[in-house]
């Protein structure tokens, strides 16, 4: 009777402790993409030209990057770089896919670009499923289906405004980068990955210093540091935390919240009313989003 006992309280315990370790997943992953629901603001607040902003954004970021790396994964195993041409074009991918997001914001609204950028994740289903031979399933045929039908109600029809086309390539870019990631971390940890990545678009966006017309304020470097430490850093940080409570797929879910916060702050802060065809369209690409982690049940 005492083993009895003493068993069913300590499973009480577990129950209860998993309870607040899922809560607490929750709790950061949606902080997370709160956080990077704001990232439009800071961009836009800055007036800083995108490519220089995101070599803004990604060396600040970096020390903190490399260092929360270095701490998962040890300094030799970061240092194995071996394959090393998927972190060099992942890499590749997420500057250009920053410069992308960030720009299209000079041409259209918040919701517009968001809502096209978040058919990303599912055009790097697509590239696994042809590129890496991976099981194609009538969930992701349907979610590719209704991400291109959302991406062109979203915009108000097939042809693409400036804007929209602008975030489209993002869109792609954030693709090939979820893509090229996940490759890479075939080889590597994903920790490690992410660092590379970080480090590899400071190079990459560091001509923008040169190209662009730019002029550094107070203003402008206060909030690249924040994005660089707060939106970059302490994002990721949380989001790799909370997938030791909660599941992938769950987060691949919770991501798309990403859109809710940015519309809502950009209404809040911008004054940007998203129209019915936007709010079709983000409706379609969340949808699309969460399909796509479907999986067909083998009997």
């Amino acid at each position: 009777m005492e083993n009895g006992k003493f068993r069913k309280n300590s499973e009480k315990l577990i129950n209860i402790s998993g309870i607040k370790n899922e809560k607490k997943g929750l709790i950061e992953m949606i902080g997370a993409t709160f956080i990077w629901g704001s990232t439009p603001l800071m961009s836009i607040y800055s007036s800083l030209p995108s490519g220089v902003f995101v070599f803004f954004r990604v060396l600040f970021a970096f020390p903190f990057i490399l260092y929360f790396a270095v701490r998962r994964t040890g300094i030799r195993e970061f240092l194995k770089l071996r394959p090393f041409w998927p972190l060099l074009i992942s890499g590749i991918a997420l500057g250009v896919n920053w410069v992308f997001f960030f720009w299209a914001f000079d041409y259209a609204d918040v919701a517009t670009v968001v809502t096209i950028y978040y058919a990303g994740p599912v055009i790097s289903l697509i590239l696994a499923a042809v590129f890496l031979k991976e099981e194609i399933n009538v969930f992701i045929v349907i979610a590719a289906v209704l991400a291109f039908v959302g991406v062109i109600v979203s915009n108000g029809g097939v042809s693409l405004s400036k804007g929209a086309f602008i975030a489209l390539l993002a869109a792609v870019s954030y693709g090939a980068l979820g893509f090229f990631s996940k490759i890479a971390t075939m080889h590597h940890r994903a920790a490690a990955v992410t660092a590379w990545q970080i480090i590899i678009s400071v190079f990459i966006t560091a001509p923008f210093l040169f190209l662009s017309d730019w002029r550094l304020s107070v203003q402008a470097i206060v909030i690249a540091f924040i994005t660089g430490t707060v939106h970059t850093a302490l994002a990721l940080f949380l989001w790799y935390d909370a997938l030791n409570y909660i599941k992938v797929s769950i987060a691949s879910v919770l991501q798309y919240l990403d859109i809710v916060f940015a519309m809502v702050l950009a209404f809040l802060f911008l004054g940007q009313v998203p129209n019915l065809n936007q709010l079709i369209g983000a409706v379609l690409i969340s949808f699309a989003g969460v399909l796509s982690t479907f999986k067909i049940k083998k009997s």
